[in-house]
């Protein structure tokens, strides 16, 4: 009887949660068929999910507010997911990764028997952790992907200032700097840059979108100094080879900043694992010794 509750109770929240929408708006409007030439491969599970999770967002899409569109939207850019769902597609999966956790919680409860106080309390937690967990999940890879951003971007850099010293002009010195880059968010991030410049994007405007994506000082710093120098008519050879310059001066910094931090990380696991062992190793013969001579007999 318990586990036909259960499983009576995760179908109701699962309807719930995905024919709502459909409910109150009546009949859903389905859109336009989308080209989705323009997506990268997405992970082994959304494959899987990927037609139920495409169609709940047909209609969850529609009523999405602008506001929420675009704060999703600047975190999927920030963390490169940008190709591989949209907004209205992430949130489906945050409500399918709650219906998730809910089923297990309840699975755990009723049919495992699992009446524990302590049990209860932390599959009542379920839920709303599989909910917030693709949040969780895309601020990781965000930091990750600055993390490698602040990188590999000094060695862009300075090749893009090579390619300018050759004579080739901005765009050709980025195309080129691109291919001499492994795969990653730099590479990504430009290659970008470079399909929205040929399909007749302002650079300042594609400079501006890049900038926007990444959410880097070095970066914003990068683009607002080629946008000046070209409204200006400065020498776009020179600014680059400062930015260069600059850029490779923070990431020894930076690198010299990790390396001061190393001995304030490594007192605690000294203190609480080192030290003990080394006064039991050197106290132990002591004790022994005092043992033996009868010291302790007065107590």
């Amino acid at each position: 009887m318990d586990g036909f509750l259960a499983s009576a109770l995760a179908a109701l929240a699962c309807a719930l949660l995905l024919f709502l929408p459909l409910a109150l708006r009546g009949r859903a409007v389905q859109p336009a068929a989308r080209d989705t030439a323009w997506r990268d491969r997405l992970p082994a599970m959304l494959r899987l999910l990927r037609p139920l999770v495409r169609w709940y967002a047909s209609s969850v899409d529609t009523s999405l507010p602008g506001f929420k569109r675009d704060v999703i939207q600047n975190q999927l850019n920030a963390a490169g997911a940008a190709y591989l769902i949209t907004p209205a597609e992430f949130v489906v999966i945050r409500r399918m990764s709650c219906i998730a956790g809910l089923s297990i919680a309840l699975y755990v409860i009723f049919v495992l028997d699992m009446r524990d106080p302590m049990y209860i309390a932390v599959t009542a937690c379920l839920a709303p952790f599989a909910y917030l967990y693709p949040d969780l999940w895309l601020r990781d890879a965000t930091r990750k992907r600055q993390l490698r951003f602040e990188k590999e971007f000094p060695f862009f850099l300075d090749v893009l200032v090579l390619g300018m010293k050759a004579g080739l002009t901005l765009t050709a010195a980025i195309e080129q700097s691109v291919e001499q880059l492994r795969a990653g968010p730099v590479k990504h991030e430009f290659e970008r840059y470079l399909r929205e410049t040929r399909t007749g994007v302002a650079r300042r405007v594609a400079l501006d979108r890049l900038a926007m994506r990444v959410v880097i000082p070095s970066v914003t710093n990068f683009t607002a100094s080629v946008t000046q120098a070209e409204e200006t008519g400065g020498s776009l050879g020179e600014v680059l080879a400062d930015q260069a310059r600059q850029r490779r001066q923070e990431r020894f910094l930076r690198a010299e900043k990790l390396a001061n931090q190393a001995p304030v990380k490594m007192l605690f696991p000294l203190i609480a694992l080192l030290f003990p062992i080394t006064f039991i190793i050197i106290g132990f013969p002591i004790v022994m010794q005092l043992i033996d001579s009868g010291a302790f007999e007065i107590f």
